[in-house]
């Protein structure tokens, strides 16, 4: 076996070796579990309320439940189309008057008898005006069909036509905002807040992690067998690992229950290719920024300080989270938003809200992709150069040009 293949193996060796055990250190922790699993919990009861209250609003339960009596029945087509003309639906049933008032406590908003063109309206105690109104335009239009039927005209196509008449009203501005917070932009929402959380979990475990083996100087005896890029490697190997896990698990929380409980259909949306998208740019977005709080990280030796990295790295995801949130939702094919979505930084949050609105052409997500890809490894560059200089440094914080310097 030649010198260069034992030295990759090796190094193979190490990095493995640091990732497990930063998998145990961060993952197996009761803390972790417990936490987990009251995400899941959460997420699982959120997706099981939303679908109770869609249920609710879903269900066809009338708006008024009206009793007729025998020689009033012919007004039901009239009060079903009186409901329909304004807004609200009618459940009509044939009762006696006997059968009908023990069930205006109850159940019955009115129950009409007598003279179809003259009906008695009872009522527990005072009537509805929205029923009132829908009973008075229902006998109308009863008594308006009559006289077309003696005039010679259909009454059914009248009362259809009258059912039918009034103005349409539409709004330009609804309908955009209808599309803009429609289910498109709860599933976009969703899986970069998803994103979001990952990386920041990921990227502040990374940071406390460098910053608790160079304060305890544990990473002292590491480097004496590995090397400073090996421990760096393994380290976000490992966390990358407990991040996945996380977000594939907190993933299957929401999408089971959801596809369970059928909230999910109607929704014409490749949920499928969403996640799996949001998946590639979990790995993409890791390594820019896990490599970043690495680096950086090795720069200070007290916990009190690990807010002067983390937060800088911090508000530069949330950037564009807000950008993806707002502007991409707004118009996700403009050329400021095109432009913005190249850059490695604002892909992972950007590409999938755009994928999701059908504003990102293939040819598009391939070139953000191959730049992130080629950023990567500057980025690896950057960050080994900065940690193998700033890790064993002691005292106070070191600035980041001596950490390039040389």
């Amino acid at each position: 076996m030649s010198k260069d293949s034992t030295s990759r193996n090796s190094t193979l060796a190490n990095v493995g070796m640091v990732a497990r055990r930063e998998v145990k250190a961060r993952f197996f922790t009761k803390s972790n579990l417990i936490s987990l699993a009251i995400m899941v919990v959460v997420i699982v009861a959120g997706i099981l309320v939303l679908d109770y209250f869609a249920g609710r609003e879903d269900d066809g339960a009338a708006d008024f439940t009206v009793a007729v009596e025998s020689g009033v029945a012919e007004l039901e087509p009239q009060l079903t189309a009186a409901g329909t003309a304004l807004g609200t639906t009618v459940e009509v049933e044939e009762l006696t008057r006997e059968e009908a008032e023990p069930r205006l406590t109850e159940d019955l908003d009115a129950f009409l008898g007598g003279d179809p063109a003259r009906p008695e309206m009872l009522v527990d105690d005072e009537a509805d005006q929205q029923l009132l109104a829908l009973v008075t335009s229902a006998v109308q239009a009863h008594v308006l069909a009559d006289q077309v039927s003696e005039l010679g005209g259909d009454p059914q196509a009248f009362n259809e036509a009258l059912a039918m008449a009034g103005p349409q009203v539409a709004s330009v501005d609804a309908e955009d905002d209808a599309d803009q917070f429609g289910p498109q932009y709860l599933v976009a929402v969703l899986a970069i807040s998803l994103l979001l959380f990952a990386l920041i979990g990921s990227g502040s475990l990374i940071a406390m992690g460098v910053v608790e083996e160079k304060t305890s100087r544990v990473v002292e005896i590491l480097l004496a067998t590995i090397r400073p890029s090996e421990l760096l490697a393994g380290k976000i190997l490992g966390i990358g690992i407990v991040s996945l896990v996380q977000v594939v698990v907190l993933s299957a929380a929401a999408a089971v229950p959801a596809m369970a409980t059928g909230l999910l259909e109607g929704f014409e949306i490749d949920l499928g290719g969403t996640m799996l998208l949001v998946l590639l740019w979990f790995f993409l977005g890791f390594a820019v920024f896990a490599l970043l709080f690495g680096g950086f990280a090795a720069l200070i030796s007290r916990q009190e300080e690990i807010g002067a990295v983390t937060t800088p790295l911090m508000f530069l995801m949330f950037v564009p989270y807000y950008l993806a949130m707002f502007m991409v939702t707004s118009d996700p094919d403009s050329t400021p938003v095109r432009i913005l979505s190249q850059i490695p930084f604002f892909s992972p949050f950007m590409m999938p809200v755009r994928n999701v609105f059908g504003g990102v052409e293939t040819w598009e997500l391939l070139l953000s992709i191959g730049i992130a890809l080629v950023t990567i490894p500057v980025l690896v560059w950057l960050a080994a150069r900065v940690y193998r200089r700033g890790v064993l440094h002691t005292g106070g914080r070191m600035k980041l040009t001596d950490a390039l310097r040389g």
